[in-house]
């Protein structure tokens, strides 16, 4: 079963961590950081307030062979990163247990990261990974998140009313019943179902998460 945990780890646990480390003001966020390794580009928002303090860290930072900075926005810089060597028992940790990273900040020195793992399996020899190479981390939280139901996601009043209107052939083609029909069962205009149904397929797709291959 999926797994996803929420970890703090030391700023130099990952790569940026210098940064971290040396500037006690700055922030990094990951914008995509799953998989990592060491032929794929990651994206990172930085922030400290100074762009020239920021590319003076990178600049000396062990792990970073280049960066490019692909846009500012509200005091937050957006980098693009081309690692340089090693990146790191938690990166090759990742790789080996197809570890991914869902979400993150580091700052003041250390990092808080979700994680999602594909079995509990796999999250165990990550810990063992990482203990076995002695870096340091805190479990803040294991879950086992599901795939959302209908009900999870819609009011009973939406419920009742998707359920009524498939059961009496609304969506079938032809249809084999009307708002008018439905709004005589309900009790309500047709207008009250029209909004009902709408806002319930609305619910029911914005809850499906589409993923790019």
């Amino acid at each position: 079963m999926v797994t996803v945990v929420d970890l703090t780890l030391p700023g130099d646990a990952l790569p940026l961590g210098d940064v971290l480390l040396e500037d006690e003001d700055a922030r990094i966020k990951p914008e995509r950081m799953a998989p990592i390794s060491d032929d794929v580009l990651p994206f990172f928002w930085i922030s400290d307030g100074s762009v020239g303090n920021i590319e003076r860290a990178l600049a000396e930072e062990s792990t970073v062979e280049s960066t490019e900075r692909l846009a500012s926005v509200d005091g937050r810089h957006l980098y693009a990163m081309e690692w340089a060597g090693d990146l790191g028992v938690v990166v090759e940790s990742l790789e080996a247990t197809d570890g991914v990273i869902l979400d993150g900040v580091g700052e003041q020195g250390r990092w808080e990261l979700r994680i999602r793992f594909p079995s509990h399996d796999r999250l165990r020899e990550f810990a063992d990974r990482c203990r076995a190479s002695d870096v340091r981390f805190d479990v803040g939280g294991i879950y086992n998140p599901h795939v959302p139901t209908a009900k999870d996601v819609l009011t009973p009043t939406q419920w009742e009313t998707l359920n009524v209107a498939y059961e009496r052939g609304y969506f079938e083609v032809p249809r084999q019943s009307t708002l008018a029909d439905l709004s005589e069962q309900f009790g309500v205009t047709e207008q009250a179902v029209s909004q009902r149904l709408r806002r319930a397929l609305n619910g029911l797709v914005g809850s499906v998460r589409f993923d790019s291959p």
